[in-house]
């Protein structure tokens, strides 16, 4: 099972152009095929040598299991960003329009774990935790003595109640093309 990473910059007749941790890629053929199918949703395939070869150049994130548990773990070597451009939240679920509230307005960047912290502890994004200005106090809520050890966070979230709506959200989003991952 893998997800693309990258951003589509251009798509021409023969080649997808994308863009990930400042540098351009051109894929052309299966590879395109590939990545382009795994854009939107998690996909399963059986080219092995050109999801390492894609994997190798960061542009998907592969896991060998299935399930929500291997998405949940793909996410987390993800970094989810918003898409800058207009979005139309009249057309997304509540959880969909919540999370990007929380994508786009936190101050930092949030990974998958945090965001099921927030859905699992039913924070909302408010004024007082939203912002640059404000991402000490979200992230002294979310980290504390229990959650701060290295990898504590994942293995409670992985576990979570909320892991599932959140994937479902997070996936929502990025079939709307309102983030993308890297």
């Amino acid at each position: 099972m893998y997800l693309s990473k990258g951003l589509l910059v251009r798509k021409t007749q023969n080649a997808l152009i994308i863009s990930h941790c400042g540098a351009e890629y051109e894929l052309t053929g299966e590879r395109a095929a590939i990545w382009e199918d795994g854009r939107q949703e998690p996909r399963e395939t059986n080219q092995e040598q050109i999801l390492q070869e894609l994997s190798k150049t960061g542009l998907v994130e592969v896991s060998p299991d299935t399930g929500n548990e291997a998405i949940f773990r793909i996410l987390i070597n993800c970094a989810i960003c918003p898409v800058k451009k207009p979005a139309f939240p009249i057309l997304w679920n509540q959880p969909e329009r919540r999370l990007y509230k929380w994508i786009t307005g936190a101050g930092l960047q949030l990974t998958i774990a945090e965001l099921v912290f927030l859905n699992h502890n039913k924070i909302e994004p408010t004024r007082r935790l939203l912002g640059e200005k404000n991402r000490r106090a979200l992230t002294e809520l979310i980290y504390t003595t229990e959650t701060i050890p290295d990898g504590i966070l994942e293995s409670r979230m992985e576990r979570s109640p909320e892991r599932d709506g959140t994937i479902d959200a997070v996936l929502g989003l990025l079939g709307k093309d309102q983030i993308f991952l890297i």
